[in-house]
């Protein structure tokens, strides 16, 4: 009896044993596998820092001329999309709201978008009652104390609203900074640019005037 007692204890030391090994290593390849995608998700949000620092420095050697870029999304309608400002306070962009739009998209270390922020006030106080001009802040490769101290230093005039996780500049495949989209009334998008000044966008803003007459 006593040599059964020793043997079932030495399999149920066994067995514990077995088990916690078993544990050990489920945890061990849980640990791994989020650790893999951690570091997955850091690589894929420096890469796209590393892509928008790339195109804004290319869009920054020809600031005056105004390129047309993403011509294949020209006529397409445009993504609803809602943000929340500074403030908290939510704003729906749609395509069915029936008014012309001016979007842009910016950070706070993107020479282009420093270079443009005053003509985009000056386009909004000269538009903004005829058109929606809204201004959305890639805040997931920005930070929103740099941004604050961006709208303070241009004193930016234009609603702004902040794209956390960049769920919306994703969804409008913003590759480089700054990207305007100029939306026509019916919500189908007339032109995508870079960097605009008030000057040379002005044909534009014309153009989506009378898409809403």
């Amino acid at each position: 009896m006593k040599l059964l007692y020793a043997v079932s204890a030495i399999l149920v030391v066994a067995w514990l044993g077995v088990t916690a090994g078993v544990v050990m290593q489920f945890s061990a390849e849980r640990e791994e596998r989020l650790a893999r995608a951690a570091a997955s998700m850091d690589n894929q949000a420096s890469a796209r820092q590393e892509g928008l620092e790339k195109g804004s420095e290319r869009m920054a050697e020809e600031p005056e001329e105004l390129q047309f870029v993403k011509t294949e999304e020209y006529g397409k309608r445009m993504i609803d999309f809602t943000l929340e400002d500074q403030h908290g306070q939510s704003l729906t962009v749609s395509a069915s709201s029936g008014k012309p739009k001016l979007i842009n998209f910016w950070t706070s270390w993107c020479p282009g978008c420093k270079s443009e922020a005053d003509d985009l006030n000056r386009i909004y106080e000269k538009y903004k009652d005829e058109l929606e001009i809204v201004s959305v802040n890639i805040t997931e490769n920005d930070s929103m104390e740099e941004a604050l101290a961006f709208m303070e230093d241009y004193q930016l005039q234009l609603p702004v609203l902040f794209d956390l996780d960049s769920v919306v500049s994703g969804d409008y495949s913003i590759i480089a900074i700054p990207t305007n989209y100029f939306i026509r009334a019916d919500g189908t998008i007339q032109t995508v640019t870079y960097e605009l000044s008030e000057q040379n966008a002005e044909p534009f803003l014309q153009e989506l005037l009378e898409s809403g007459q």
